[in-house]
């Protein structure tokens, strides 16, 4: 445990014992720490101006070639609102005695539409740099990688120089007016980098422990619950001696030089297979072992606004990148480029997991899909064509799932044998916010277009599917609709009312209504019959394809009709086809997929319980278009709903807020 982690079990402990004592001792802290800010700061300045003194006395920059240099330099931050870090760092550069060619902005706000949050501070940034061109790209990806973030800003630019702030650095002032001077005095031929300061002003390590990448660091991290150590964070003594010192390697801070320096033999400046700011010291160490001259600038300083050196949003993706970057100096990964994608409960979200791994094998790509145990058998019968293993999760209801799939990502991050590219089945971030589709971020997660078609991946079906189903079938009279009308929790299932109404519909279309579902499902009284068995896909497969059309809420079959692509309607109250539908990623489209809602304004809300009307057991936005679900009815009861060739959409209709 760090000391950091001890006080903070000491202060809640007093916490609940004497709340006034720990006030007290609260604002005690808030004071010291102001108090020893301040003292740092100093300190600071004080080192940084007689650094500056010194240096321009021993080696005079020469002022055109600094501005020449500049007019060519770009700095690349990514940031989002409330922009904290960009406001800082465009006053900071506002009192630089150069002028930067461009500021590239990866705007990471989760927001739909994109790019409104920045829309009016941009327009105040470029009244104060209005020599500055600044450039806004919106990043593409659900969750927000570093690595990845800074490798679109970089992309954004074609400017010869850049300048890296990354997510929480801030240059202080004066930062790039030296490291520009100590470029030109390398002859342009360094990756300069600032000093790091903590957000206490106390200056941070400026090389890489090697105590920390030795093999047996990644040993001891396959078996922790977090990480053992914090690199860089703690405060050290400001070194004395040369101005500009090489370096094997540095943690973090704001970097940059040539781009022809910087890049790898692909062209990237980091792996992407890093989740976390841990792509910077790889791409330290990969610098030092290519020979390219690295050096600290103590001229120059930047404040990262974050505490820790990390800034992984999670404990396995720390643990995962620590991994990463010892065991690749180490070579010990013996499959690097396998995809690990980790889906391990909540069957619709296996179904397109399944897909998506099929698509990847089928490209020649090696993936691994890790599920839970109890899934293993279920996912073998849709014959994989990729590596099935196994995470010791139960399949657990929706409440638990966020706290299960840390448990199960941690768990594939410290397998001895994972591979770095970790590729997850759910987002930190709502769908709702960012607008994305959950297909759109698996595909995403394992490296294909958000628009890659899936390839409709059955289960195989047996004689002993063939015999169960005729059994079953024996017991209906004349064509059937198959409903399904729970979705995990109740405000994701049909409300009773609409049920009933639905019934109608189907059996004045002169079919019964039949419910599926598993075997602790409870008995509608709108049915006509019900299958509630906890069947396998293939046995699922074969009794669904005997009907003559699926209705549904968001579970899985809706993603089971899609792969199957049968003839089906789908209702949706506290979630959104635009976020969780999946028929329209796949290759097969013979058959119509209407979707039906919702109809409130407060949806898609993702929620457990009604935020609107606490204590409604029913999401309100469930609804019934009667005639799109009569025409439905028609079509599929003379087999049109279904027929190859029927344009896409010719049926679909789905009812907006």
């Amino acid at each position: 445990m760090t000391m950091r982690q001890f006080a903070g079990r000491a202060k809640r402990w007093l916490a609940r014992r004497s709340p006034a004592l720990a006030a007290t001792f609260d604002r005690a802290e808030r004071l010291a720490t102001a108090s020893q800010r301040r003292m740092q700061r100093r300190a600071l300045d004080t080192a940084i101006r007689d650094a500056r003194t010194a240096y321009d006395q021993a080696r005079p920059a020469d002022a055109a070639a600094v501005q020449a240099l500049a007019a060519r330099s770009a700095v690349v931050v990514v940031s989002a609102a409330p922009f904290e870090n960009l406001d800082r760092l465009v006053d900071a550069l506002k009192q630089e005695r150069v002028t930067l060619r461009e500021l590239v902005i990866v705007d990471a706000t989760p927001e739909v539409p994109q790019g409104v949050a920045i829309r009016d501070r941009l327009r105040a940034w470029r009244f104060v740099l209005p020599l500055t061109r600044l450039i806004v790209h919106a990043y593409d990806r659900q969750e927000l990688r570093f690595a990845d973030a800074v490798e679109q800003g970089l992309a954004a630019t074609d400017a010869d120089h850049v300048w890296i702030a990354g997510r929480h650095f801030v240059p202080l002032a004066g930062c790039f007016e030296y490291l520009l001077k100590a470029c030109v005095r390398e002859q342009d031929d360094a990756v300069i980098v600032a000093v790091g300061v903590d957000p206490h002003f106390g200056v941070r390590a400026t090389a890489l422990d090697p105590a920390t990448l030795q093999p047996s660091v990644s040993q001891q991290l396959s078996a922790v619950s977090d990480l053992p150590f914090d690199l860089a964070a703690a405060p050290v003594t400001r070194e004395s001696g040369p101005l500009l010192r090489a370096t094997n390697g540095f943690p973090d801070s704001l970097f940059g030089g040539a781009r022809r320096l910087l890049v790898d033999e692909r062209g990237h400046v980091f792996d992407r297979r890093f989740v976390t700011n841990l792509a910077v010291p790889d791409m330290a160490l990969r610098l030092h072992e290519r020979g390219v001259n690295v050096q600290i600038a103590h001229t120059a300083a930047a404040r990262s606004l974050r505490v820790g050196s990390s800034d992984a949003a999670a404990p396995w993706a720390a643990l995962h990148d620590w991994r990463w970057l010892v065991d690749k100096r180490a070579g010990s990964v013996a499959d690097p480029d396998r995809i690990e994608l980790v889906c391990p409960f909540h069957r619709g979200d296996v179904m397109i997991a399944i897909q998506v791994a099929q698509l990847v094998a089928s490209q020649g790509r090696r993936i691994r899909l890790h599920v839970a145990e109890s899934l293993r058998s279920w996912v073998a019968q849709f014959a994989p064509a990729f590596e099935v293993a196994t995470v010791p999760v139960p399949i657990v209801a929706a409440e638990e799932t966020w706290s299960q799939l840390m448990v199960s990502y941690r768990y594939v991050a410290q397998r001895p044998d994972a591979s770095p590219w970790l590729a997850r089945c759910h987002p930190s971030q709502s769908l709702s916010d960012t607008g994305c589709n959950l297909v759109e971020f698996m595909l995403q997660e394992v490296g294909l277009p958000r628009d890659a078609r899936l390839p409709n991946a059955l289960p195989t079906v047996t004689q002993t599917e063939r015999d169960v189903a005729d059994a079953i079938f024996a017991r209906f009279a004349g064509p059937v609709v198959f409903v399904h009308p729970l979705g995990g929790w109740r405000l994701k299932s049909l409300p009773e009312a609409l049920l009933a109404d639905v019934a109608h519909r189907v059996h004045a279309a002169g079919m019964a209504l039949v419910q599926i579902g598993g075997a602790s499902d409870a008995r509608s009284p709108h049915c006509d019959d019900a299958i509630l068995e906890n069947f396998k896909p293939a046995q699922w497969r074969e009794i669904l394809e005997r009907g003559t059309a699926l209705l549904g809420v968001d579970s899985w079959s809706a993603h089971f009709g899609a792969i199957l692509d049968i003839p089906q309607v789908c209702f949706y109250g506290s979630t959104h086809p635009h976020h969780v539908s999946s028929k329209r990623w796949f290759a097969h489209q013979s058959s119509v997929c209407l979707d039906m809602g919702p109809i409130v304004n407060c949806s898609p809300c993702n929620s457990l319980h009604c935020l609107a009307f606490p204590g409604r057991a029913d999401c309100t936005g469930y609804a019934l278009d009667v005639p799109a679900i009569e025409s439905f009815l028609a079509a599929a009861r003379t087999g049109r709903a279904g027929r190859p060739g029927l344009a896409r959409g010719e049926l679909s209709h789905e009812i907006d807020p």
